[in-house]
């Protein structure tokens, strides 16, 4: 009978896809084992194609969070006795909790099985639901969630990650490249503008200035969501040059489309950075609050760009200066070096 594993990852975008080298030695190491992953709405998509994962189980942390907070009591329930008897049907050989928050230990509690699996560094009193924690194999955060895998006697892992494009996102990029008239021998730089934390955002005049320094040798598309919008039009407004705009054009598996149409994908360190680590697409990171030997796509094809300042790596969402200085310091010429120089 095959082993029935339950991975718990509800958000974000970037964890979710750090998070897929763990299905992946999974299924390496038990080819027949069946995985269910239980994750929100926001990333739901990014795992309904993968080869690794028989289902899943989508639930909104945000959406329960934001009853609590409302004091929608009733509705918060409703929504924990749904989840409840979805995880309730089955029987997990083992569940494997790779967000560590004291909710997700809630949750686990509802799963049936003997083995809870957790990490041992996680917050919230997280280790205190689980039967065994793993340790990180190493400073990566794929270490990290790999570690969980030591608990079930499984040795060999697979650092890559997976994303896999259903045909229809597909069909979307091809007909949204030959709509603007990007041709088949035009070399695109796909850039991020935005990210979710103010102090990881790079700014939109040094964007300005890496579009016009590319713009000879590239075709540069913006791809971003709805809150990128007015930015957007400013850098495109005032590069001066051709640049398509898909801000907010796109769902995230169409975005991931044009993203494996790029010879290079910029942007901070953001999901659709790491989307584009899964796809194999070389990436120019810009870090500052965060530390690329943490979070940067792993290979050769990505390179970093990250600030020399003392401060840096301080993993604030609020700049402490008030000015966010890590990310101003990384000039615009040294990111466009670094596009030229994995540029497929």
């Amino acid at each position: 009978m095959s082993k029935e594993i339950l991975i718990i990852r509800l958000s974000s975008i970037g964890d979710v896809i750090h998070c897929t080298p763990v299905a992946r030695s999974l299924k390496a190491a038990w080819p027949d084992c069946r995985i269910t992953w239980l994750v929100g709405e926001v990333s739901a998509d990014l795992l309904r194609e993968n080869p690794y994962i028989d289902e899943i189980i989508v639930w909104s942390r945000e959406k329960f969070e934001k009853k609590l907070k409302a004091f929608q009591f009733k509705e918060a329930s409703e929504m924990w006795r749904e989840l409840r008897s979805k995880l309730q049907k089955k029987e997990f050989y083992a569940a494997l909790d790779i967000h560590g928050l004291f909710l997700t230990g809630m949750i686990m509690r509802e799963v049936k099985t003997t083995r809870r699996i957790g990490m041992r560094d996680a917050r919230e009193l997280n280790p205190h639901f689980m039967t065994k924690t793993g340790k990180s194999l190493g400073k990566h955060i794929t270490d990290k969630y790999l570690g969980v895998l030591s608990c079930l006697g499984i040795q060999s892992v697979d650092h890559r990650m997976s994303l896999s494009i259903p045909e229809d996102a597909k069909a979307f990029a091809k007909r949204f490249l030959s709509d603007h008239a990007v041709l088949a021998h035009e070399k695109i730089v796909i850039l991020i503008i935005g990210t979710t934390w103010p102090t990881k955002n790079w700014p939109p005049a040094f964007f300005i200035e890496a579009v016009k320094l590319l713009a000879k040798d590239f075709r540069i598309i913006m791809c971003g969501g709805k809150g990128e919008l007015n930015i957007g039009k400013d850098i495109e407004g005032q590069a001066g040059v051709k640049v398509v705009n898909a801000i907010g054009q796109t769902g995230l598996l169409e975005m991931a489309a044009l993203i494996e149409q790029a010879s290079v994908l910029v942007a901070g360190d953001t999901g659709p950075l790491h989307m584009a680590g899964a796809l194999g697409v070389p990436t120019v990171g810009i870090f500052g609050p965060t530390d690329p030997s943490t979070y940067a796509p792993l290979g050769e094809q990505n390179a970093i760009v990250s600030s020399q300042l003392s401060c840096n790596y301080c993993h604030k969402q609020r700049c402490p200066k008030g000015e966010a200085s890590c990310m101003n310091s990384i000039t615009p010429q040294s990111v466009v070096q670094k596009v030229y120089d994995v540029a497929r």
